[in-house]
């Protein structure tokens, strides 16, 4: 397998801090690509005029300033610590792919029962991207490490949303970057394109109807950053070993 090096280094987002606000997944969130490479805004889309939001309805100025940008401010810190962790995949794509999808699992499996109630806007997904993952890993001969069930935080779904949508149009560039240094081979399945930007909204909606200061705001960055918690201590679980070539 062919070592893939960039001269930009890998970030766990893709969107940066000071693009305007939408609804275009946020920096803070888990899957590693580069900055640098997001799609733009309106790629795919029609022209819209100043204001406008992809559905042709105006937005409020308070998009900008919402829970959802302080939730990214609030959580800076444990977003970077868990993108420090995966620095190996950062450096080296390919040959730390089997441990970064082995890495994937142990964290989203977490994740996905950690919710409250399974009603958040990501059940669907998080169980499709569990399931890829789990076959990614049984066709490379590992077994991600898993928590037990009683070490499993108890969060918000909410922030659960914030966690796996918020990563979707970033983990689209990292596919086409390791498609294109795969030379042709078939990637994992958990890159395959899946829909997730109905989902993405609704949770940037009600993110932003939040009051910042009030006890849920709290509750929501408090389980965030337990959420980027939760990848940080997956790197640490599952063995750091290349694949072979």
């Amino acid at each position: 397998m062919t070592d893939l090096h960039l001269s930009t280094p890998f970030a766990l987002s893709e969107d940066a801090d000071d693009a305007p606000d939408d609804d275009t997944p946020d920096q803070d969130t888990l899957n590693t690509v580069l900055k640098v490479d997001a799609p733009s805004k309106t790629e795919g889309r029609p022209l819209q005029s100043p204001g406008q939001s992809p559905g042709g309805t105006h937005r409020s100025h308070h998009d900008k300033s919402g829970f959802r940008v302080e939730l990214r401010r609030a959580t800076r810190r444990e977003h970077d610590a868990a993108e420090l962790a995966f620095a190996p995949f950062h450096q080296s794509p390919l040959p730390y792919l089997a441990w970064f999808l082995a890495c994937q699992h142990t964290a989203l499996h977490a994740l996905a029962g950690s919710g409250d109630d399974g009603t958040g806007h990501s059940t669907r997904l998080l169980a499709a991207l569990t399931a890829a993952l789990r076959a990614d890993c049984a066709q490379n001969g590992d077994h991600p490490a898993t928590l037990s069930v009683d070490a499993l935080p108890q969060l918000h779904p909410l922030a659960v949303d914030y966690l796996v949508l918020g990563s979707r149009m970033g983990n689209e560039v990292l596919r086409r970057r390791l498609a294109g240094a795969a030379d042709q081979l078939p990637l994992p399945a958990y890159f395959a394109p899946r829909d997730h930007l109905v989902a993405w909204r609704a949770t940037c909606t009600d993110l932003d109807q939040i009051p910042p200061t009030g006890a849920l705001a709290r509750r929501v960055v408090a389980d965030t950053r337990q959420g980027f918690g939760l990848f940080d201590t997956a790197a640490r679980l599952n063995s750091l070993r290349p694949s072979a070539p």
